[in-house]
């Protein structure tokens, strides 16, 4: 396939995500799935201010970094105070950012030499289920470009990048470890240089509008209990602190385990997304989105074991509402959740043996 042909293929793949994405959530509807980003319109204590012109993170509290308060925001004021209109400028807005997934992941096949089979990844059914679901596919094309312009050696921008990202969604932060073992001191200084650039702003003006708001964040997820952990097999106890820390600790062990090795950077910065979300008490399914930046990159070992996880992690949006508790085993989306833990840890077990171990 030539590389024109392959580029054209990838951006019609990822506008028809878009579309099946949009379709699927789409409000009113008989059949849609239920997304976030519909649920906040209907919130009691996010819907009303919503509809009252009221910017959440700004004016009241809401549980997202501030970009992605400030794209519900203006959603929800070109909407003028209607639901189908809201949804639709979240999903016009959306494209951009699929677009941007699908440039960068055909860069860093390009770059990085990995080839067009890796491109199969556009294909997944996580980014049709949890696209236009949330604010992961506006993190995940950050993260993407970030990494295209870390391989062109544009540091500055692509700490711009990660920044950015980082006021969608913390991930991007999760890269920092990866590209400080990679680069020389001038080289960390303009990447992170960017990187303020890019957060600071935001959440320096979300602390001058609401002094509380950064706070009430930090206690509001700390509070919460495990979600979608496969570890809540072991504890049994949604709210466990000891489940909780040693998911925590042992998320960050592994991510700077992924920084120290040798190895590529790319498979590396897999590594390290993967093993983060393999270890965090919160793994809602839209994080999956988070690994498509850095799928085209790893090795070709981990094709058997991509299926199983894109399949149970879409069955745990099309198997939550039941008559059970959801988020406590043996629920059916909990048995999706200990498949996808598996898939996942043998893709992570894959690329470190291929790309690792092989050193």
């Amino acid at each position: 396939m030539s590389e024109n042909r392959g580029g054209i293929l990838v951006y019609a793949v990822f506008v028809a995500s878009w579309i099946a994405s949009g379709l699927i959530h789409f409000p009113q509807l008989s059949w849609s799935i239920y997304s976030d980003i519909v649920s906040f319109w209907y919130r009691p204590e996010s819907g009303e201010m919503l509809r009252a012109g009221a910017a959440p993170c700004f004016h009241f509290f809401f549980e997202y970094p501030p970009a992605s308060c400030l794209t519900i925001y203006v959603s929800a004021i070109l909407g003028s105070g209607d639901i189908i209109r809201y949804y639709q400028t979240f999903f016009y807005l959306s494209l951009p950012a699929y677009l941007a997934i699908a440039w960068s992941i055909i860069q860093v096949s390009r770059i990085s030499g990995s080839g067009w089979l890796g491109l199969v990844f556009a294909v997944s059914p996580s980014l049709v289920f949890y696209g236009i679901y949330n604010f992961d596919h506006y993190a995940a094309a950050l993260a993407g470009l970030s990494t295209a312009f870390l391989l062109r050696k544009r540091y500055f921008i692509s700490g711009l990048g990660a920044g950015l990202g980082f006021v969608f969604k913390l991930y991007t932060a999760l890269l920092i470890p990866i590209v400080f073992a990679e680069t020389r001191w001038t080289e960390r200084i303009h990447y992170l240089l960017g990187f303020i650039a890019g957060a600071a702003p935001l959440y320096l003006a979300q602390a001058a509008f609401n002094p509380a708001g950064l706070i009430q964040f930090v206690e509001y997820h700390s509070g919460w209990g495990l979600e979608n952990a496969w570890y809540i097999w072991i504890f049994w106890d949604q709210f466990s602190p000891t489940a909780k820390m040693l998911g925590t600790l042992l998320g960050v062990f592994l991510v700077l385990q992924a920084a120290l090795i040798r190895g590529p950077m790319l498979p590396r910065m897999f590594l390290a997304v993967s093993s983060w979300l393999t270890m965090s008490y919160i793994f809602t399914p839209q994080m999956v989105i988070w690994l498509i930046p850095f799928l085209a990159a790893v090795p070709r070992s981990v094709l058997p074991y991509w299926p199983s996880l894109e399949i149970s992690n879409v069955a745990i949006i099309l198997t939550w509402f039941g008559d059970y508790n959801p988020v406590m085993p043996p629920s059916p989306p909990q048995v999706m959740v200990l498949i996808r833990a598996v898939s996942l840890a043998l893709m992570i077990v894959s690329v470190y043996r291929n790309e690792v171990k092989k050193l």
